[in-house]
C-alpha cells in the first residue's frame, strides 16, 4: 500500500469573545454585551456599547491585529454610543480602514450599509440576519458554528425585550423574527444564543427553549391586553396597572408603556 494522502490541516475555530460594559440597569440588566469575533489575525466588533473609555480599551485589547469592522445590531445608544470612537481607535492602531456598519445609517452617524456576510481567512465567519421587531433596524449575526448574536431581539436569563414603537418596533415583526429563529433552532442551525444583555443560552436545547419562552411570553401578554380591553380597561395608565400591577418600579414603567403601546397597535391592526 502506498502512503496515505496528506490532509489539509483543519481551520482553527472562529473565537467569540465577550466584553461586558459596566452599564447595568433596569433596561440593560447586568450591562451591554459587546462581542469580538476573531478569525486568526482578523476581528470584528459587534455592539461596542457605551462611550466608556475603559470599556473601549478592553475591546481594543480583545481585538486581533487586523480589525475588519464594527457592527451595531440596532440603533439604541447602549449599543452604539461608543461605535464611531472605537472604529477610529482600531483604525489608528492598525493602520487599516475600519468601517462602521448599521442597518439604518440615518440612526448611526458615519455608518455604512451592512454586508450580508463577514469573510475571514478561512471562509465565511458570520451571516447577518435581519430581525425587526424590537426596533425596525434590529439584526442578528449567525457566527460560524451556529452561535447567534441576537442583539436585543432576545435577552438572556428569561427576561423579555421591549418593543419600541417610536423606533419602528412592532409586535407583528417581532413574532415573525422569533418564528424564523425558532425554525432555525429546530433545524439545528442555532447551537447557542448570545444576547445583547444577560447570560448566553449555551447548547441547542437551551437556545430553542429561550426562543420558545419569548414567543409564549409575548402571546400571553397579547392575550392579557385583549382580555383587559374587553373588560373595559381602555386607557394606557389603567392598562399599565392592570397588566403589571400597582407596584411596578418606576425604572421599568417606560418599557412597560412601550410594550403596551405596541400591543395595542398590534390589536388595532386586527392581529
Amino acid at each position: 500500500m502506498g502512503p496515505e494522502p496528506q490532509r489539509e490541516p483543519a481551520a482553527p475555530p472562529v473565537e467569540l469573545r465577550l466584553v461586558r460594559a459596566a452599564n447595568p440597569g433596569a433596561m440593560t440588566l447586568d450591562g451591554t454585551n459587546s462581542y469580538v469575533i476573531v478569525d486568526g489575525e482578523r476581528s470584528w466588533v459587534v455592539d461596542p456599547g457605551p462611550r466608556d473609555p475603559e470599556h473601549l480599551a478592553e475591546l481594543l485589547l480583545a481585538s486581533a491585529p487586523r480589525p475588519q469592522g464594527v457592527l451595531v445590531t440596532h440603533r439604541h445608544l447602549d449599543h452604539t454610543a461608543g461605535a464611531a470612537t472605537l472604529a477610529r481607535q482600531l483604525a489608528a492602531r492598525s493602520g487599516l480602514e475600519v468601517p462602521l456598519w448599521a442597518a439604518d445609517q440615518d440612526a448611526v452617524t458615519g455608518s455604512r450599509p451592512l454586508p450580508s456576510t463577514f469573510e475571514g481567512d478561512h471562509g465565511t465567519v458570520a451571516h447577518v440576519i435581519h430581525l425587526p421587531g424590537h426596533t425596525a433596524d434590529s439584526v442578528g449575526l449567525l457566527v460560524d458554528g451556529g452561535r447567534l448574536l441576537s442583539g436585543d431581539t432576545l435577552l438572556g436569563g428569561g427576561s423579555s425585550t421591549v418593543i419600541v414603537p417610536d423606533d419602528g418596533g412592532t409586535i407583528h415583526e417581532h413574532l415573525q423574527s422569533l418564528a424564523i429563529l425558532r425554525a432555525m433552532a429546530i433545524d439545528g442551525r442555532i447551537s447557542a444564543i448570545h444576547p445583547g444583555h444577560g447570560p448566553a443560552a449555551e447548547g441547542p436545547l437551551d437556545a430553542l427553549a429561550l426562543v420558545e419562552t419569548a414567543i409564549a411570553h409575548r402571546e400571553e401578554r397579547i392575550e392579557q391586553v385583549r382580555r383587559a380591553r374587553r373588560a373595559g380597561v381602555l386607557t394606557l395608565d389603567r392598562l399599565v396597572r392592570a397588566i403589571y400591577g400597582t407596584e411596578l418600579p418606576p425604572e421599568l414603567e417606560k418599557g412597560a408603556r412601550w410594550n403596551l403601546r405596541a400591543t395595542l397597535e398590534h390589536l388595532a391592526a386586527g392581529r
